[in-house]
């Protein structure tokens, strides 16, 4: 037989419990919402955390509050990706900056509607993809032609 009590005061470990927190982020929820000592416990009344949750949700501050964290969350990972794609250097001569269309090593290949391009490594793809992309720039007419099939 499974008997409900309702305590009127709640510890740390039943609040790490219910909202599955770790042991700071329960004490400093308790601290909220109003935690009191009890000898060497931390104690919250139930009835007092119920009223506030409520009071909570009916704001629709939590929801601003998962919305912010939300945002947060994205713009971290963003930042990670970021951080990880500056540690990437593509290693370019000067004369990339020159490069036409016409002087692209054998490995590009650039045909009406088909690109080919051989490589060695993520490294040597992103060089070849930086030479093509300053010939597309530097012959733009060219290159146009070349890839929908003029050249």
């Amino acid at each position: 037989m499974l008997v409900e009590v309702e305590l009127p005061v709640l510890d740390r470990a039943v609040i790490q419990s219910v909202f599955g927190l770790g042991r700071r982020q329960a004490i400093e929820l308790m601290h909220r919402f109003g935690g009191y000592r009890s000898g060497s416990t931390l104690l919250v009344e139930r009835s007092r955390l119920v009223a506030d949750l409520d009071r909570i949700a009916a704001t629709g501050e939590y929801e601003r509050e998962e919305a912010r964290h939300e945002k947060l969350v994205a713009a971290l990972a963003r930042f990670r990706r970021s951080r990880r794609t500056e540690e990437v250097r593509i290693p370019v001569s000067v004369g990339v900056f020159d490069a036409r269309l016409n002087a692209l090593p054998d490995a590009v290949q650039l045909k009406r509607g088909r690109l080919e391009i051989e490589f060695s490594g993520c490294e040597d793809l992103l060089t070849k993809l930086f030479t093509l992309a300053q010939a597309a720039v530097n012959d733009f007419d060219d290159f146009r032609s070349a890839s929908e099939g003029g050249g």
